[in-house]
């Protein structure tokens, strides 16, 4: 059943569509093209749908906070990534309940690390959670960074979600200084950058990466 709500029409914003939609076909009923004419509200025909209590967004007709938003039309997510032949799979859970109490970084998006730190989230090794990752405790210090404090790069939060083959040797060769990285590149979308301003925390939280303070990197943070 097709539920209409009328709303008032100003007659400035009916000369707005009738100027923007010119050329067009009027996809009104034509009781409705008439009392836009005139700019007034227009009355339901007989037989028409009569007007109903308007429902604020994210509550159901009976009050209820929503807890999830619709995604993408079937034929936009049939690409063998998304599997649609789940029946749930046309729902997500509502970001803002899902993510209610997770730890917030400075520009306000979700750290990751510390949700991890805290038990919030438990990342599994392989789609059935009975594998183990393999956790590997190593920093590697950059020092290549002028007057910014060295970058600290922790094996052991990135190993706790990731495998060594996400990495290595794709985006870096393990092996000393076979790396050329710079932060020209890492912007660019090279390196750190493939993941982080993606799916990683913002490249602007620079205190998070530049975290070892040496004799001539100043005060940053």
């Amino acid at each position: 059943m097709v539920v209409r709500v009328f709303l008032p029409v100003v007659p400035v914003l009916v000369a707005v569509i009738s100027t923007a939609c010119q050329g067009h076909e009027p996809v009104q009923e034509p009781w409705v093209q008439a009392a836009l004419q005139f700019g007034q509200e227009p009355a339901p025909a007989e037989g028409a749908a009569t007007e109903v209590e308007e429902v604020p967004d994210g509550y159901t007709s009976e009050g209820k906070r929503l807890s999830i938003v619709n995604i993408a039309p079937i034929e936009t997510l049939n690409d063998g990534v998304h599997d649609t032949e789940n029946n749930a799979f046309m729902t997500l859970q509502d970001p803002t309940v899902a993510l209610e109490g997770f730890p917030l970084d400075r520009r306000l998006q979700v750290n990751w690390v510390q949700a991890l730190e805290m038990g919030l989230i438990e990342p599994r090794a392989d789609i059935t959670g009975k594998s183990e990752m393999l956790v590997m405790n190593l920093d590697i210090v950059m020092k290549n960074t002028k007057d910014m404090p060295y970058v600290r790069f922790p094996h052991l939060q990135h190993t706790k979600w990731l495998d060594c083959s996400n990495c290595h040797p794709n985006i870096f060769i393990p092996q000393e200084n076979a790396n050329d990285i710079s932060m020209n590149k890492v912007l660019r979308g090279e390196y750190c950058g493939v993941c982080h301003d993606k799916v990683a925390f913002s490249l602007f939280t620079c205190e998070r990466c530049h975290s070892v303070p040496h004799a001539t990197s100043g005060k940053w943070w």
